[in-house]
């Protein structure tokens, strides 16, 4: 994916390319409980944390927080196995890069939430933190 002018614009490119090449499910986001061979299919969703920030586009303050994409972009905020869906939350955070801290309790509580509210259909469920480490 070429070089970038910043660290997190790989990494979303990097989380692109590794969406991509899963066995993704191909159910959008809000699908109910999968009765067939989707359900052994992978579903994604992407939460971004901080500790003081504000997103660039909505001008939303985040302190000690974590977004998801809002109604209307991509998953909502949902697990998918839609990679256009996938696609276009990346580019949302890509948009609304929070770049201050690192406070990872409300990231983990929303995509615990996330899990929560997804359809219970016998899944593995497993959340990934990459973080800057500090």
């Amino acid at each position: 994916f070429g070089r970038h002018p910043h660290g997190f614009y790989g990494m979303v490119e990097m989380l692109r390319a590794w969406v991509s090449g899963l066995p993704l499910s191909g159910e959008n986001a809000g699908a109910p409980v999968a009765t067939t061979a989707a359900s052994r299919k992978i579903r994604v969703a992407f939460v971004q944390f901080s500790g003081v920030a504000t997103a660039p586009l909505t001008k939303t303050p985040v302190v000690g927080s974590a977004i998801k994409t809002p109604a209307g972009v991509g998953t909502a905020g949902r697990l998918s196995g839609n990679f256009a869906e996938l696609s276009a939350d990346l580019d949302w955070h890509e948009a609304n890069y929070m770049e201050k801290g690192t406070y990872v309790n409300l990231g983990l509580q929303m995509a615990a939430s996330i899990l929560q509210n997804s359809p219970t259909d016998g899944r593995r469920r497993a959340v990934y933190v990459i973080t800057d480490g500090q």
